[in-house]
């Protein structure tokens, strides 16, 4: 499964290509739309930088979209409620702290194969409300998808594991906006000094959300030696 979206819709575009052509316009009018977006950020992007990245004329794109505003909300909406809500095939029982590392790992890769687009979405966000609420609302609905895992593994039926999910999913929200869309060159400079890269990260970050969901299991023995310095530091 690809991590980046501007190769999910060329493959869906290739393998299964719209019947209608006006369908396929469109879709490709979002591609290049995609396209633009990583390269060159919603801002500094022009109608005519998508169409001249579809091939096609410039009076085309507005058959089908009113401005840049639109289509990019168009192409966000569609990162979000689709190709974001798309998990990675599951083998085989796994524990808590592998579930949560298996998804901490798979966020921070589908970030930074989708940098410029992740930036995107706050850029938007800042200037279209109802963007920003719909963003808010993916959020929350993959927060109530933890939640719920964590309240059939700990038998609870309460608000608590909701609450957690806000606060840890914050903590992954500012670490990939550090770490990847804007990167802080603290950070950078703190990660280098510990030979730390994307996956030591996402690891480490998962022994936090294994201490707040579930303090009483023990983390693996197969950890990086700064992450295993880590767990034995929040070790109870």
């Amino acid at each position: 499964m690809t991590l980046s979206y501007i190769e999910h819709l060329e493959a869906a575009y290739r393998d299964d290509p719209p019947k209608q052509k006006g369908q396929r316009t469109r879709d490709r009018i979002k591609i290049a739309t995609a396209k633009v977006l990583e390269k060159k950020g919603y801002h500094a992007m022009r109608v005519s930088d998508v169409t001249e990245t579809a091939e096609m004329a410039e009076g085309s794109f507005y058959i089908y979209f009113k401005d840049k505003t639109d289509v990019t909300v168009t192409v966000l909406t569609d990162l979000l409620e689709n190709f974001f809500s798309l998990e990675a095939p599951r083998e085989g029982t796994r524990s808590a702290y592998d579930s949560i590392r298996l998804t901490n790992r798979r966020w921070i890769s589908v970030c930074r194969a989708n940098a410029g687009l992740m930036r995107c979405i706050l850029q938007v966000g800042d200037e279209t409300p109802e963007f920003a609420r719909l963003s808010q609302n993916a959020n929350r609905i993959w927060y109530r998808r933890v939640a719920e895992g964590v309240r059939r593994r700990r038998g609870t039926s309460d608000a608590i594991p909701m609450f957690a999910a806000y606060l840890l999913g914050g903590m992954m929200d500012e670490l990939v906006r550090k770490l990847i869309v804007y990167p802080d060159p603290g950070l950078l400079e703190l990660m280098a000094e510990m030979g730390a890269d994307d996956d030591m990260v996402a690891d480490a970050s998962s022994l936090i959300w294994l201490r707040i969901f579930y303090p009483k299991q023990s983390a693996p023995d197969d950890l990086a030696p700064s992450v295993a310095a880590l767990a034995a530091w929040l070790a109870p």
